[in-house]
């Protein structure tokens, strides 16, 4: 008899972009540790809270989560809801514009504000609880078009848009800045400033020759900048300071004076222009970024917004520059590193904060660009000082990037790019997840029902599924079978990893220590390429065991020898038993496995060991190499 060795760990491989032939590993994570590699299982769903009541197969569509504020904001069929998970408790913050589509987060400084946008409009929540949509219909700003000359420091503002109200500060007689206190709110238009003078005074004056003073009998409105003329008073002259009564003046020679002097504000000439809010128009790619207390947005027509500086509630219309280095279309926008990767359809640039102004502060790192572009904003990740996302180029083909440093890495193999190929990719989540040492790039093809999980610290691809009820948009609503991976949203809140499920509003936590759905069984599988033990003669199965941890639990066994056309009747496997272990295995003279375990227990396997003896050839001789233990 021979005893070869049989890895669970199998990679996936695809002929045709499903998982109908050739090996994978489903619902499992791999960890490598003194030259073996164990075959372990994924994290379960523990139940947190309904957000909001949904029968199934009835179905409401989560659109993201998000930690703020010490607690959650969710986004589910266009309602803002605030979830503390640790009570739990939900309450409802407000309601977006119609959107199908996922809704992308970013916090500002010390978490001042949430931006929010859905592909349509944004939107900001505060941390007192205040949630709005960003519009045009408020002041952002009055840009000065001429500084005007002689103005004193007594000048006032007046507005014609309702409610709005402005200062302004000058200085040598010329207004220098202006800042608006009040943006008025429900505008139509911008309406005109006015520049106010203060009133002319005449108050009754005295002064001594040679000084640059004269005492006035009363101070009274009386503003630094304003001019004063009379008796005694040389051309020119205005007023520096004010020390009570006492004037101190810009020029000398002030000859003896009395009487009655004329103190007026002689400025003239000021433009000063108000501007509504310039928020831009949607649709928006998939994506918003803050860097350098700026928040930016972008376009489908190739432009990249950002708000004022620390101002995520004003806009201007020139505060953008183009994607335009290739002729690409932009799709989504990430934050990486100091930079800003803007993600062409067959292309990536990268922008970095140059301090320009006015309009945008980015430039183009223009060495930086690439091409390798996205096939879909959604499947944009950034974490851990890397980016993920599927990429494309010019030359067809779908395959799953990462970034290191400013170059992309292919990480995907062939195997997984079919069944890229194999979706539209309309319908994509992906978030990453990070246990036990592990970084999961967890990306879903709801289209094609199946989620691609990649281990970046592995550097292997597995599936993971869910056992659930079909949705009514889904097929055969109402029954349960094996899906997708049903939490497409992700965050981390007070180091607890929460998810969202895509179409029941229903809130998990991430759990290692927890081996079931919510309730429902989680498929444990490995089903192994195809085996001849380098020769296609006959071999006989006797014994097979399963090496690994000691759980109650049962491993369900079963073998295929058309090529996955059909399996074997499962044959269980007590893996609490000493030896784990089934006899008479039958035969074949090429092979494929499939093992399964849906218990709720913890589960860590190395391997399935195997005895077997080949047909028509003496048992002394060699029988190939070890080719099927994948390591």
């Amino acid at each position: 008899m021979t005893t070869e060795r049989i890895a669970l760990t199998q990679p996936i491989e695809s002929r045709s972009g499903s998982f109908a032939t050739d090996s994978y590993c489903a619902n499992v994570f791999f960890d490598s540790s003194g030259g073996k590699r164990d075959w372990i299982k994924r994290p379960g769903l523990q139940y947190v809270t309904q957000v909001t009541p949904v029968t199934p197969p009835a179905y409401t569509q989560a659109q993201g989560l998000t930690p703020y504020n010490g607690n959650l904001v969710g986004v589910i069929n266009n309602t803002v809801y605030q979830i503390n998970p640790s009570t739990p408790s939900v309450s409802t913050i407000g309601t977006t514009s119609a959107s199908t589509s996922q809704s992308y987060f970013v916090r500002t400084f010390l978490d001042s504000y949430l931006f929010i946008q859905n592909k349509v409009n944004g939107y900001l929540l505060t941390q007192g609880g205040s949630f709005s949509a960003i519009g045009n219909t408020y002041l952002v700003n009055i840009s000065i078009d001429n500084p005007g000359l002689n103005y004193s420091s007594g000048i006032t503002l007046s507005l014609s848009a309702s409610g709005a109200a402005a200062t302004a500060t000058v200085t040598n007689g010329l207004i220098s800045t202006v800042t608006l206190t009040n943006p008025g709110s429900g505008l139509s238009s911008a309406g005109t400033c006015t520049v106010n003078l203060p009133a002319t005074q005449t108050p009754t004056a005295t002064g001594s020759n040679g000084f640059y003073e004269i005492v006035v009998s009363s101070a009274t409105g009386v503003y630094t900048g304003m001019y004063v003329t009379g008796t005694g008073v040389a051309p020119n002259a205005y007023i520096t300071s004010i020390n009570g009564t006492t004037l101190t003046l810009n020029i000398a020679n002030v000859a003896d004076v009395s009487g009655t002097v004329t103190i007026q504000d002689l400025g003239n000439g000021a433009v000063l222009t108000p501007a509504l809010n310039s928020f831009p128009s949607g649709p928006f790619v998939s994506g918003a970024v803050f860097l350098d207390n700026y928040v930016f947005i972008g376009t489908t027509n190739n432009r990249i917004y950002n708000c004022n500086l620390g101002d995520p509630k004003s806009w201007n219309a020139l505060s953008f520059l183009s994607f335009e280095q290739t002729t690409d279309t932009l799709v989504g926008i990430a934050k990486h590193l100091n930079y800003l990767i803007a993600f062409g359809a067959t292309s990536t640039q990268f922008f970095y904060d140059a301090g320009n102004y006015p309009g945008s502060p980015l430039a183009l790192a223009a060495s930086y660009t690439n091409e390798i572009g996205c096939a879909n904003g959604d499947s944009i990740v950034a974490t851990s000082n890397t980016v993920l996302w599927v990429g494309t180029t010019r030359t067809y083909g779908k395959s799953v990037y990462i970034m290191d440093g400013v170059s992309p890495v292919k990480v995907s193999t062939s195997h997984i790019d079919r069944h890229l190929e194999a979706d539209d990719l309309v319908n994509v989540r992906a978030y990453c997840y990070k246990t036990s040492g592990h970084t999961f790039y967890v990306l879903t093809l709801i289209n094609s029902n199946k989620t691609l999980v990649y281990d970046i610290d592995e550097k292997m691809w597995y599936t993971w599924t869910q056992w659930a009820m079909a949705s009514n948009d889904q097929p055969n609503p109402g029954t349960y079978y094996e899906m997708y991976f049903r939490p497409t949203f992700y965050a981390e809140l007070n180091n607890i990893p929460y998810c969202l499920d895509d179409d029941r509003a229903i809130l998990y936590q991430l759990n290692t220590e927890v081996y079931q759905d919510n309730g429902q069984p989680i498929y444990c599988r490995s089903v192994t390429n195809i085996m001849d033990n380098g020769t296609t003669k006959r071999k006989f199965y006797g014994r097979l065991e399963i090496v690994g941890d000691k759980v109650a639990g049962t491993m369900y066994i079963s073998h295929s020898g058309n090529d996955y056309v059909s399996y074997s009747v499962p044959r269980p496997v007590n893996l609490n038993a000493t030896r784990s272990q089934v006899y008479l295995s039958g035969a074949d003279r090429r092979r494929s496995w499939q093992f399964l375990c849906t218990d709720n227990v913890p589960l860590r396997l190395d391997v399935a060991e195997i005895d077997f003896r080949i047909g028509e050839m003496d048992q002394e001789q060699g029988v190939g190499g070890n080719p099927q233990y994948k390591r």
